[in-house]
């Protein structure tokens, strides 16, 4: 019996239990609710989210103070000084300049009348015959109607009123210290909740986390993290693309002529907090002041354009992808939530929308009651690559479908896209099937759809299928039109290599069966999307057994009902669960000779395939290939050797699935599908793979992959080198660990790994 004392302490969180979602009832009254008390409450929650703002801003530079051995309340005055440092010398800048524009307005005057003068005569003409002389008659004429109309009523007489409101230099001082003293009061109330905020982050972060968690900090904290990651990312490139475009813009400005630039490029960069608007109440000024400067037209002309430009390149290609990327929003819900926050708090709120609705964002992402707001906001798709497809299928939009398939085999290639998005769209259409299988339109507009899609991708990429009098594979679908277009796409990826015939499942039903022709057929692939198949199969199979015992038939079940399926259990020669492991064994099954024929070429490939069977049985700890492994992993200098193998490598032996519990086979997957040997020095910091279940669960720090070629030339595994920490692996190390998967398939083939005493590892 085990020691009490080495049991785990009784923790609350781990009997925690996820509440149940809330109906949208209770949902959408606690949104009413919630916006209610952000509107009456604005004047308290203002200040405190302006506050938190900030927070985010100078956590970074009070953390960095830290590290100097700073008391934590020195560097958070420090930080705050710092802050309010740059917040004056900027109103100081600006005040200044502002006092000097207003001194030298007076020498502006008579530019600007002379300006409007030539206004008048270019527009009112000669004499009082222009355009504008002829519309200030008629409203002159207008106005003498109205007034005469009026003349001719009752004359009332006018109302006065006695007040007793003295206005002396008691009340002007009262109205300017009014204006004066909010913003003072609350920027003293932002400073306050700032230090305070910033003094007991750590302990308002663990009572917030308390509050709501209920239990699940992993949870929790994620959300937190993730919320300060873009808050943060955002302030700093909003921050960025301020800066920039206020210098910018003043260098342009100080270039055209337009006085006091510095001063227009200071306001243009504060007021693009303001979103949509605010960086066109900064440039009115400068233009009307080019107007007022220059007696020609250059420099307002100028100056508009340079605005134009700047902001056009600026709002169209910099943001967008700079802020979408930051801040997971999406444009229009940039938009909606300025607008939203706007009619809430009023100018304070556009400065707030993007922060705050980044946060509600997040919430949706974890929260299941606010999913809604990620789906609504947030920038990323909400349908994956295999549902956008098949939705464009539905539609009948078969130009959006095109332009899908091309965009993903242009990053991948076809095989992938028949994997990976054609067959998951598929499967989503059987599903719809299950639900209403009266539906035949439905079905039918996906599977022309489907065709369109199928015939422009052989056309784009130049594909020849083989010509041959009989076919040597038949591709089926097993009882639905759906079933035929699984048949189809695997019929379009094996039809280069084979002379191939893709058949309706008319052809297979119990009165039209003995009519198919099965001459020259040497594999007959089956295929099916729907559930509970067995019986089907079991009936096809024998029936084309009987009529040709010599032909082969795969059952290419792909879905998840027949998964642990055996080629026994349904009289065939293999079961193919995915179209890239049916191509695999059609490839298997061609390469096996034919009753009475001769040793060929596809002997030898057989004779490859049986290698790759072979080492599939030896790689276990005492075997000779696992003693071979330890030779590498010494010769590479590294704690661990493996090898990954394909799920279609070798013939069916009812294990499925990559040989590998080490947990590697994420970077080996990739070098076999690429061909090339695949380097992750530091899997902790590597974007593709720090966050791969299998490497963080087994420690793996290092890992460098390169494939296992067979003798048919197809890539039939990988060789990996694993390490717990990470480590420097250069172009000569790479080119050795392929020479070492070379030889190694080298002995496999020839046979040297079957002896008791395996021969030294030759030097590479």
């Amino acid at each position: 019996m085990s020691d009490p004392q080495d049991s785990s302490p009784n923790s609350r969180a781990v009997n925690f239990k996820t509440p149940e979602p809330a109906s949208p009832l209770v949902t959408a009254s606690f949104i009413v609710l919630t916006v209610a008390v952000l509107y009456l409450g604005a004047g308290i929650l203002v200040p405190l989210v302006l506050a938190v703002l900030l927070a985010f801003a100078l956590a970074p530079v009070v953390h960095r103070l830290r590290r100097l051995h700073l008391p934590h309340i020195v560097a958070v005055l420090i930080a705050v000084l710092l802050a309010g440092a740059v917040l004056s010398t900027i109103g100081y800048i600006v005040a200044t300049q502002l006092i000097k524009l207003a001194s030298d307005l007076p020498r502006y005057q008579t530019t600007v009348m002379e300006k409007f003068t030539a206004l008048q005569q270019t527009f009112g003409g000669e004499n009082g015959t222009g355009f504008l002389s002829n519309f200030g008659e008629a409203l002159g004429q207008l106005q003498g109607q109205l007034e005469s109309s009026e003349g001719a009523q009752t004359t009332r007489p006018m109302p006065v009123t006695i007040t007793n409101d003295a206005s002396g230099p008691l009340t002007l001082v009262q109205s300017v210290l009014g204006s004066v003293l909010g913003p003072l009061t609350t920027a003293a109330i932002v400073a306050v909740f700032l230090i305070f905020l910033l003094l007991e982050r750590e302990d308002l972060r663990d009572r917030f986390l308390k509050l709501v968690s209920r239990g699940d900090l992993r949870t929790s904290t994620k959300v937190m993290n993730e919320a300060a990651a873009r808050v943060g990312r955002y302030l700093l490139v909003q921050f960025g693309v301020n800066l920039t475009y206020g210098v910018i813009f003043g260098t342009g400005l100080t270039l055209i002529g337009v006085p006091n630039a510095v001063l227009w490029g200071m306001l243009a960069a504060i007021f693009r907090y303001i979103p949509f608007v605010g960086t066109l109440i900064a440039s009115s000024i400068p233009f009307t002041l080019a107007f007022a400067v220059d007696p020609g037209w250059s420099m307002l002309l100028w100056s508009v354009a340079l605005f134009a430009t700047l902001e056009l390149v600026t709002t169209n290609a910099i943001e967008p992808r700079l802020y979408g990327s930051s801040t997971g929003l999406s444009a229009l819900a940039v938009l909606v939530a300025a607008m939203f926050w706007a009619t809430l708090w009023g100018p304070i709120g556009l400065i707030l929308s993007t922060p705050v609705t980044v946060c509600l964002v997040v919430l949706g992402r974890y929260v299941p009651q606010l999913q809604f707001f990620e789906t609504m906001l947030g920038s990323d798709p909400v349908l994956a690559p295999p549902e956008r497809f098949y939705q464009r299928l539905v539609a009948g939009n078969t130009v959006e479908a095109i332009e899908l398939a091309e965009d993903y085999v242009s990053e991948h290639d076809l095989p992938r896209f028949y994997q990976e998005i054609a067959m998951p769209a598929l499967r989503l259409a059987e599903a719809d099937l299950d639900t209403n299988a009266n539906d035949v339109v439905h079905r039918r507009r996906v599977v022309e759809s489907l065709s369109g899609v199928v015939e422009d991708l052989d056309e784009d990429l130049g594909r020849q299928a083989i010509a041959a009098p009989r076919p040597e594979v038949l591709c089926i679908g097993g009882r639905t039109e759906l079933d035929g277009s699984a048949a189809l796409l695997l019929g379009r990826l094996l039809e280069t290599e084979y002379a191939i015939s893709v058949l309706p499942p008319l052809t297979v039903r119990q009165e039209s069966i003995g009519q198919l022709d099965l001459d020259g057929v040497r594999v007959v692939c089956l295929c099916y999307l729907g559930d509970n198949m067995r019986s089907y199969l079991r009936y096809v199979a024998r029936r084309l057994r009987r009529r040709q015992p010599e032909v082969s038939v795969i059952a290419c079940v792909f879905n998840d009902d027949m998964a642990t399926t055996e080629p026994g259990e349904l009289n065939v020669d293999a079961v193919a669960r995915n179209i890239e492991e049916a191509v695999g064994a059609v490839r298997l099954q061609m390469a096996a000779p034919r009753a009475g024929a001769p040793a060929t070429e596809e002997a030898d490939q057989l004779a490859s395939a049986a290698d790759v069977a072979w080492i599939r049985q030896l790689a276990r700890a005492d075997g000779a290939v696992a003693e071979r492994l330890r030779e590498i992993a010494v010769a590479m200098n590294v704690p661990i050797a493996v090898v990954d193998l394909r799920q279609d490598a070798g013939p069916s032996n009812g294990s499925g699935g990559v040989v590998s519990p080490h947990g590697a086979s994420a970077v080996a997957d990739l070098a076999m599908s690429t061909g090339e040997v695949v380097v992750v020095a530091d899997v902790r910091s590597d974007e593709q793979f720090a966050e791969d279940p299998s490497l963080l669960e087994n420690g793996i720090g290092f890992c460098a992959s390169a494939p296992l070629v067979g003798g048919d030339g197809e890539i039939v595994g990988a060789l990996s080198l694993l390490d717990p920490e990470p480590r420097s692996f250069g172009a000569p190390e790479a080119e050795k660990l392929s020479l070492l998967a070379l030889r190694l398939m080298q002995d496999a083939a020839d046979g040297r790994l079957a002896a008791a005493a395996p021969s030294p590892m030759p030097a590479a």
